[in-house]
């Protein structure tokens, strides 16, 4: 109890530990982090049925032993019951008198050993090679980030959500009492007592219900609920209400000296407040940030895409296979291609990059950092790689008429619980006199980013959208689509209009790959051109 009571005073000292800890086991422990993408999970469930397995190995080997035991109790009980309904005539035979007596001095010494010989050493070793393998508590907290990201964000009900009613939808899921006292306890830590209460007032009802079927050891303990439920009304000085759950807790464990000084504490506060029962504050949701809600929740209007057509002229190739396009907008320029990758192709993408996803970072000119704006895990594929890649990047040239050669590679992403990116440009800017970063060579010779393709590689069933906050496009996810747009005008400039954003995905996983094209191989194809209509020139 003390421990979990020093994580809500010191979640950053907490998590500092943790992330020594995890550098001393020489593992990055932003790399390690599995909430971060589906895919990249996957293995846990795996870890999860060895676990099972072993555990019910486990079982086997404690009936085998009660097997044992049981079946000789019953010739046990029945030599006993045969001497004791005549005890005297019993033991007046020899053999009966002198076994009783080699029985009590050998077999039941041998009993007494054979109780204390352990059960299931093999499979305790076994679960304690797999300790390494087991989500830590940083993993935890990634975890529950992406919960609290998805009901936040979309202001769902907590009560809904717990049930399984996931943004109005019905689902064969639900969160148990652990699982709510776990995500209250995260936002605890961060300060928003008001959501932790939301979420623990949902707790008492289910844990009634639990006894009945969950085994004593996996439940929660009774006095973490009451205390933390105690510390979330204190700190948002509700103490009338504070009270009687510390009172509760004293019932349960009426020497604990924390919980003695903070009943102590509350009762005072409550005699020199002069209204002991203050009206309950309107629930303030914290949002993940303003305008990245308002850009995943506000309304979008359906009128942004203006109509579809067929591209036939970007690239000479298309007269013979045109793309299929829809403009999402205008200004600034955003297309969608529908069927620009094949099923086939779309597998192969994730399978190669499933096998080695790492933490995306978020690319600045000097260094790229890991950077919890966003969260997703991805892999790179070099567009000279293989057949496929090649293949892909011709027919990114025919979608955007840019030269590659010098382009950055493909990256393929995948999305974890909750996972999103915030309100981002994909540009640096380096052409605009605000910026005053230190070029690096490589950004000298290739330029900016002058425009992205973002390929969709599945269908997401909720959430998951990218949107451009500051015009109000929107685009959800469908497995084959690409969008493509400019993230700079026809002077060069970054056009703060292009900001955009990855929603947190609610259910499903979200594959996407993406192609930031350089300008400097542009200098031909996309010149420095006066004003052209339906060209965004803002800088």
């Amino acid at each position: 109890m003390a421990s979990k009571n020093m994580q809500r005073i010191l979640p950053g000292y907490l998590l500092l530990l943790l992330f020594h800890s995890t550098l001393v086991l020489g593992q990055h422990p932003l790399e390690r982090s599995h909430s971060l993408s589906l895919v990249t999970m996957v293995p846990l469930l795996e870890l999860e049925r060895k676990l099972i397995d072993n555990l019910d190995n486990y079982t086997n080997a404690l009936e085998q032993k009660l097997q044992i035991i049981r079946s000789q109790i019953t010739v046990m009980r029945a030599e006993n019951e045969k001497g004791g309904r005549n005890a005297i005539s019993y033991l007046s035979n020899p053999l009966n008198a002198f076994s009783l007596i080699r029985r009590l001095h050998q077999d039941w010494i041998k009993w007494g050993k054979y109780m204390e010989q352990p059960v299931g050493i093999s499979q305790i070793k076994a679960f304690d090679s797999w300790k390494n393998e087991l989500p830590t508590e940083l993993d935890l907290w990634e975890a529950c980030a992406g919960i609290d990201r998805i009901q936040s964000l979309y202001d769902l009900k907590s009560g809904d959500f717990i049930n399984g009613n996931i943004n109005g939808k019905q689902y064969n899921a639900s969160m148990s009492s652990a699982d709510i006292l776990s995500l209250a306890d995260h936002l605890a830590m961060k300060n928003r007592p008001s959501e932790a209460v939301q979420w623990l007032q949902e707790v008492s009802q289910r844990l009634q219900e639990e006894r009945l079927f969950i085994p004593r050891h996996l439940l929660i303990d009774e006095v973490d609920f009451l205390l933390l439920l105690a510390e979330s009304h204190f700190k948002e000085k509700h103490y009338s209400k504070a009270l009687p759950l510390l009172q509760n807790c004293l019932k349960l464990k009426p020497y604990d000296a924390r919980l003695l000084r903070l009943w102590k504490s509350t009762q005072d506060l409550i005699e020199r407040q002069p209204n002991p029962f203050p009206k309950d504050n309107k629930e303030q949701n914290v949002p993940v940030a303003n305008a990245f809600k308002l850009s995943c929740n506000g309304p979008h209007e359906s009128s942004t895409r203006l109509h579809c057509f067929y591209n036939f002229t970007t690239t000479p190739f298309l007269r013979l296979a045109p793309l299929k396009t829809e403009q999402i907008g205008l200004d600034p320029y955003v297309v969608l291609y529908h069927e620009v990758l094949s099923a086939r192709e779309i597998s192969m993408l994730i399978s190669k990059a499933a096998q080695n996803m790492k933490n995306t970072r978020v690319h600045r000119e000097t260094k790229p950092k890991t950077n919890r704006g966003r969260t997703a895990k991805g892999h790179w594929l070099k567009k000279e790689s293989n057949d496929l890649t090649r293949r892909i990047t011709r027919r990114v040239v025919d979608m955007t008429g840019f030269d590659l050669a010098d382009s950055e590679d493909f990256q393929v992403i995948n999305y974890g619980i909750g996972g999103h990116y915030f309100l981002h440009m994909d540009y640096f800017d380096f052409a605009s006199s605000n910026y005053t970063g230190t070029r690096s060579r490589q950004s000298i010779i290739l330029g900016d980013r002058i425009a992205t393709v973002l390929f969709y590689l599945s269908d997401v069933e909720q959430g998951g959208a990218t949107v451009f906050g500051n015009v109000g496009y929107s685009v959800y996810p469908q497995a084959g689509t690409a969008i493509f747009w400019y993230n700079l005008d026809t002077d060069g400039n970054g056009d703060p209009l292009t900001r955009h954003a990855s929603c947190p995905v609610i259910v499903g996983s979200k594959w996407v790959m993406t192609e930031w094209i350089r300008e400097s191989r542009q200098i031909f194809i996309r010149p420095c051109l006066p004003p052209a209509k339906g060209t965004s020139t803002k800088s």
